[in-house]
């Protein structure tokens, strides 16, 4: 039998921390991908939450008015992709809407509309319609409810979805 008097050194031998360093690559590398797409996922969620947000309260703003309106001075017709209104207020204040279709921008002001309400809308429509409810009209004579329809985009890798909100608000001051 032969004695081995070689001492064994402690410790890590080249090949095993090459292994271990690589493990290491890899496993880091898994981690950043997982959190770049969470990341960008939750980019996308956020700015779909502000846009969504924004609509809705372009709405409530343009039911609030319309609710505590005296009367409609003119809207555009129902087909109209950009369109405007103006109300009458109890007061005597011309309130008017308008949508910019180059700016993508819905606009509000007392006289003119110069103020910007909200941004990113596509398409925004206003339909006249009489005390039945049901019956639509140009005729800011007959109009006893308004409803708003507004279009936004929403962007996706693999292409923008259409969203579609609206709101119908009756003139109680008639």
């Amino acid at each position: 039998m032969k004695n081995n008097n070689r001492k064994r050194n402690p410790g890590f031998t080249l090949l095993e921390l090459t292994v271990a360093t690589a493990i290491l690559a890899m496993l880091s590398t898994a981690s950043m991908v997982l959190v770049r797409t969470s990341y960008t996922a939750w980019n996308r969620h956020e700015d779909d939450h502000a846009q969504r947000q924004e609509c809705i309260a372009m709405l409530r703003h343009i039911v609030r008015q319309v609710r505590q309106a005296k009367a409609v001075l003119a809207i555009s017709a129902a087909a109209d992709n950009s369109g405007s209104l103006s109300l009458l207020t109890t007061d005597g204040k011309v309130l008017v809407w308008e949508h910019d279709a180059a700016a993508k921008e819905v606009r509000y002001g007392i006289t003119t509309a110069t103020n910007v309400l909200a941004q990113g809308i596509e398409e925004l429509n206003f339909v006249g319609v009489k005390v039945d409810g049901v019956q639509k009209t140009t005729e800011v004579g007959l109009i006893h409810l308004v409803q708003c329809t507004a279009k936004f985009n929403l962007v996706r890798p693999a292409g923008n979805t259409l969203v579609t909100m609206s709101c119908r608000a009756w003139l109680r001051a008639w």
